[in-house]
């Protein structure tokens, strides 16, 4: 080929090409950005609306309905489903993968606008569901003893330097208990002096005012005014006059009525971490920062602070590091398969020049391949070194085959340079044809939507990528080298190979085969059959679960527990968690989070959330989900009302939950109360259940407070003004802000004495002032009726119709396998009007194997199209493709051996095999092809090229997969999701590799004219 013949001529010209391209690749190598996955943009969305103080029935009524009917006929939407909750409207917006989110966020804007809503309700707004807007790392910041101010001077500081650091977006703390000053009123003096709540605030903010005036003219120049009227110490708000006592005239000041001082803010969330108190710190990244060299900025300058304040930073989830430790892995994986990849040349060739030319061809192929990667915006992830690290195994077989040629060539008394030519020539049709295929079974995915295909998508250009500079190289650089450094075998190698007893072996066993064709295609059929059968039984999965050792403990109190109760039974688990020698750290979490939280879980007074990290993989012998098992009992046992749910986390949550069946029931209301007890006990009937959790709220208790319009019009009150002394008296509000000069700034709260919200009894005798002349009070209870009463806490609807969603973590078995065992309870035991829909990741490997079996035989059919071009005939490709059954016996072997479920990596394996086995084969019949046209007969022309061809197969083939073991052992972190994929191409390339020497001349010999209709074999 005139490539090889130019690069052997030019060899400086080459060596310089090389050095160019090697340059370029470390460049592009040291700005590619290193991420733990591609970028993902699930077609997810949440519409949120506050409707303060409505109960859930009244938000369902008014707001979620109205929007689910609005939103519920959006283009391309898949499932409409919402939580309501009082005061708050969640709805959520699941749409097909084909839809880009972005674009559909105008149109479901403009449905927002013109939905009906009371006028009490806060605009509603969007938010898109990006991953890449979730913190890369969790901090806390603890230290000894209680909150204090200077805890807050700490954070602000941490808080700051980290959002000055490049790549960082934002770091943003929570927990964090600020001072203020508290004015508790007392209800008797304020009765006394008839003062109520408002009189007392508007007092406060005509008194503690700035302002700006207008201009001022002095002499030429323009001077703004500014009225000031400040309160700049906690004695001036006390001496604060708000009032004169009607009898004696005397000045009434505020510590006449309230008690005033600076403390800390009312806790409404409690964070503890490692036990300790402490405050939570988020730090988000830029859009295409580095995320791996964020997280080691954050960390050095977190050491640097550490240093000078008094304060510990503990390290609650890092993600960089993950991706960090993940890629390394992955990289490490590549490397050594490229190191026993060279091993085997060595064992097959004798000879360290030949593995040194490939030890040279398998680097700059993969540079390469980093240059290719720098230009089409891909970052260094999992996916694309997993990519690389199939690749390598692939990489040299193109460059085998050529320094295989040339060893033969050398052979026959050529010089090394006429050798490299020819040689390299020979056969860069024939591996131009195998890389081909093997590049065009990446096309189809393309064609694959949802996260499989924006997962693999960079996984496929990656390997592309490495395979067109593979190719390149064994046209170029290796002809190059073998001209330089090749020995010429010694004389009689040729007959002395074919004399070992191998090839005598292998020679006896082919001419016996082409005497028995039926006996060799029944028995590769039976193989054939016998592998489908044993693939049925390991089941099926969709990603396999990643041990990224980070998994959460939800506590939940019966409904109505305060937030007091909440933190002593917590402390328990947290106890429990401090005793294990395999958790690193942990931080706990409750009280009532803000609205958006509702999109990443419950809150509330009830509820603690504690979030567990491990440590390193290397540190423990046992794998997260052993610990979550261990811990489960003991958890469960801390009280014995208390509700203790694990999970474990993952980076591939738009997945769905990590050995986790998700499913929703629906129907109506009244219906699904009645069985939700029943379908949660019967699941958790199955062996390997571990945990069962639904979204089925209990009621809670709430207290009522129904205003009488006829007293309370009799006392010259309307309902609006009970209702908003009650929520004043209860609540409290900010009502200034105050600056105290050195000692800071704080805000100033106001609310009645403690007393009020310690029982209904004491908040009966709550004053309100009436409309009537004198301005007197009377108590609550003349105008409004206290009751308690249970209230729904969460209404869940899917599709419009109410639902349970339901969780079942098990351990032991497949996906599949749970699916279908709970799916046979479910249609068993369920009357015809409640309908069960599986969701998560039952849902996307459903829906994802639709998408794969087009890839598969759109992988297929381009292959097959690529040979019958390259060989000018549908007769040859037709027997070439005769290999891919051959290599579903050694996947199915495989997969049954390591009892690994078919999941989409599995199932990408396949179809990358359908590239790869075809390869031998075209590089068989294309030998056999060639030595018929030199004259020799048919017959003649299979065993001799099925001899040639022998060495060559194997090599390629024990590479390959020796390059894909270290892939195929899923060790350490980040491997486990290739994992699959590369037991399945190992086992492909094992079975098709050894029946292609053999069942490929029995199918080219029914094919061809002169071999068809022969009985039996000639005579050794």
């Amino acid at each position: 080929m005139w490539l090889a013949q130019a690069a052997i001529r030019r060899p400086v010209f080459t060596t310089v090409a090389v050095i160019i391209i090697l340059v370029m690749g470390f460049v592009s190598l040291a700005n590619l950005q290193m991420d733990l996955l591609p970028e993902i943009q699930p077609p997810v969305g949440a519409v949120i609306a506050s409707y303060p103080g409505a109960d859930p029935d009244e938000v369902l009524e008014k707001v979620t309905q109205p929007l689910e009917k609005e939103l519920g006929t959006l283009a391309g939407l898949k499932r409409v489903q919402s939580q309501t909750r009082e005061g708050l409207a969640l709805v959520l917006l699941e749409f097909e993968w084909s839809q880009d989110i972005n674009r559909v966020q105008n149109d479901v804007v403009s449905r927002i606008n013109r939905t009906p809503l009371p006028d009490d309700v806060e605009t509603p707004h969007f938010l898109k569901f990006d991953p890449s807007t979730f913190p890369i790392m969790q901090l806390s910041v603890v230290k000894d003893g209680t909150y204090s101010a200077g805890l807050k001077e700490d954070v602000d500081r941490i808080t700051q330097s980290l959002s000055r650091l490049q790549g960082v977006a934002s770091a943003d703390d929570s927990g964090l208990v600020d001072r203020q000053i508290r004015i508790l009123l007392d209800a008797d003096q304020m009765k006394k002096y008839r003062l109520t709540q408002s009189d007392i605030r508007d007092r406060i903010e005509a008194a503690n005012i700035s302002q700006p005036g207008g201009i001022v003219e002095k002499g030429d120049k323009d001077l703004t005014a500014r009225v000031i009227s400040e309160l700049t110490s906690v004695k001036a708000f006390r001496e604060l006059q708000v009032a004169v006592d009607p009898l004696t005239r005397e000045k009434v000041s505020l510590e006449d009525v309230a008690e005033v001082r600076l403390e800390e803010e009312e806790r409404s969330v409690i964070t503890r971490t490692n036990g300790k108190p402490g405050v939570n710190i988020n730090v988000f990244k830029q859009s295409g920062a580095n995320t791996a060299q964020v997280s080691k900025d954050v960390q050095a300058e977190l050491e640097r602070l550490n240093r000078t304040l008094n304060v510990k930073t503990v390290t609650i989830f890092d993600q960089g590091k993950y991706v960090d430790r993940s890629v390394k892995n992955v990289g490490t994986t590549m490397i050594g398969g490229a190191v026993l990849a060279m091993l085997v040349l060595f064992l097959f060739l004798r000879s360290f020049r030949s593995p040194l030319i490939i030890g040279v061809a398998i680097p700059v192929s993969v540079i390469t391949a980093f240059v290719l990667m720098y230009l089409a915006d891909f970052s260094l992830n999992i996916m694309t070194l997993g990519g690389l690290a199939l690749g390598v195994g692939m990489l040299v077989d193109n460059a085998i085959v050529v320094i295989e040629n040339i060893h033969r060539h050398l052979q026959t008394g050529k010089n090394r340079k006429e050798a490299a030519a020819e040689g390299a020539g020979e056969v860069a049709a024939a591996i131009t044809a195998s890389t081909l295929t093997t590049v065009f079974v990446f096309v189809p995915v393309v064609f694959v939507s949802g996260i499989v295909g924006q997962l693999f998508k960079e996984f496929a250009f990656t390997v592309t990528f490495s395979l067109l500079a593979s190719l390149l190289v064994s046209l170029t650089l290796v002809p190059v080298i073998a001209a330089r450094i090749m020995k010429t075998p010694k004389i009689g190698w040729k007959k002395q190979r074919e004399e070992r007893r191998t090839y005598r072996a292998f020679r006896r066993m082919l001419k016996w085969s082409l005497a028995h064709r039926f006996t060799v295609i029944l028995t590769a059929l039976a193989l054939l059959a016998a592998g489908l059968a044993g693939i049925r039984t390991v089941g099926t999965e969709y990603l396999p679960a990643a041990d990224e050792g980070i998994f959460i403990v939800e506590l939940k109190m019966p409904p109505g527990t305060g937030l007091e109760k909440t933190q002593q039974v917590s402390s328990k688990i947290e106890k429990i968690l401090d005793e294990e020698p395999d958790i690193e750290n942990f931080q706990a979490s409750m009280g009532t989070a803000n609205n958006e939280n509702a999109l990443f879980g419950e809150s509330g007074r009830n509820i603690a959330q504690i979030y567990v990290n491990t440590v390193g993989q290397k540190e423990r012998n046992r794998s997260t989900r052993r610990i979550m098992n261990e811990l489960r009992p003991r958890l469960a046992a801390v009280d014995p009302k208390a509700e203790v749910e694990l999970r474990e986390q993952s980076s591939f949550e738009a997945a769905g939950e990590p050995n986790t069946l998700e499913f929703a029931v629906s129907g109506k209301k009244e219906t699904l109360k009645d069985w939700s007890e029943d379908i949660t006990s019967a699941i958790r009937e199955l062996d390997y259940v571990q945990q069962v959790s639904d979204s089925e709220k209990e009621t809670k208790p709430e207290l009522k407070v129904e205003v009488d319009r006829e007293k309370a019009e009799k006392a010259g009150l309307l309902p609006a003004q009970v209702v908003s002394a009650v929520s004043d008296a209860t609540r409290g509000q900010v009502v200034s802000r105050a600056d105290l000069g050195k000692g800071g700034s704080y805000d100033v709260f106001l609310r009645f004495e403690e007393k009020f919200r310690q029982s209904p009894d004491q908040l009966e005798d709550l004053p309100i002032r009436t409309g009537r002349e004198g301005g007197t009070s009377v108590p609550l209870s003349e105008v409004a009726e206290l009751k308690v009463e249970e209230g729904p806490i969460t209404i869940n609807r899917s599709d419009l119709r109410d639902s349970i969603e339901y969780q079942v973590q098990y351990d032991g078995t497949d996906l599949g396998t749970v699916e279908r065992d709970v799916k046979e309870k479910l249609d068993r035991m369920l009357p015809p009007e409640l309908e069960v829909s599986f969701t998560g990741s039952a849902e996307l490997f459903r829906d994802s194997l639709n998408d794969l079996r087009l890839a598969g035989f759109l992988a297929v059919l381009f292959v097959f199209l690529v040979l019958a071009a390259q060989f000018e005939s549908f007769k040859y490709p037709f027997v070439i493709m005769l290999t891919l059954p051959l290599m579903v016996i050694g996947v199915a072997l495989a997969l049954y051996l390591t009892r690994t479920p078919v999941g989409v990596t599995a199932m990408i394996g396949l179809i990358v095999l359908a590239g790869i086995v075809v390869n031998n084969a075209i590089v068989l019949v294309d030998t056999i092809n060639r030595l018929k046209s030199k004259g020799l007969p048919s017959y003649d022309a299979i065993v001799e090229a099925g001899i040639i061809r022998f060495r060559p197969i194997l090599m390629t083939a024990t590479t390959t997969v020796l390059g894909l073991i270290p892939l195929s052992l899923g060790l350490g972190e980040g491997t486990e999701i290739q994992q699959p994929l590369g037991i399945a191409v190992i086992g492909g390339l094992f079975s098709s590799t050894l029946l292609t020497l053999v069942v490929i001349p029995v199918v080219y010999s029914w094919f061809d004219p002169e071999t068809r209709r022969k009985k039996k074999a000639k005579k050794a």
